[in-house]
């Protein structure tokens, strides 16, 4: 194959590694900040309310109000770049209300499921 075919298959291929490699450091891009993904793709703002039965959150940003269902695989971390710590792994358990948090959707038209979800690790007491 020569010509323009194997330039589009060299460009799907060259975008699809960089979005694997995207979703491999993910959890090491602070909050707010994940390139092309932060804001077209994603929903941040504070938890306003949190439904463990449903495993569901609701967040208020500028955007208004947002509510997202995470699965028992979707993958959560604690932001801890603002201390000057690497991001650590985290559970629904750590979503509360009050938390800052960025959400990325699994389906950015649907806007109902969590590929994944960033929390701003919480003030260490004084």
């Amino acid at each position: 194959m020569r010509g323009p075919g194997m330039a589009i298959v060299f460009a799907v291929l060259a975008g699809a590694g960089t979005a694997h490699a995207q979703r491999a450091t993910e959890r090491y891009i602070p909050l707010g900040q994940s390139p092309g993904v932060s804001g077209p793709r994603t929903v941040i703002g504070t938890i306003v309310a949190v439904e463990p039965s449903e495993r569901r959150i609701d967040l208020e940003g500028p955007a208004g109000r947002a509510s997202v269902r995470l699965e028992e695989s979707t993958p959560v971390w604690i932001d801890r770049h603002a201390a000057g710590l690497p991001s650590e792994t985290g559970s629904f358990a750590d979503c509360q209300v009050g938390r800052m948090a960025e959400v990325a959707y699994a389906d950015p038209e649907a806007r109902q499921h969590a590929a994944w979800l960033k929390l701003r690790a919480e003030a260490p007491a004084p």
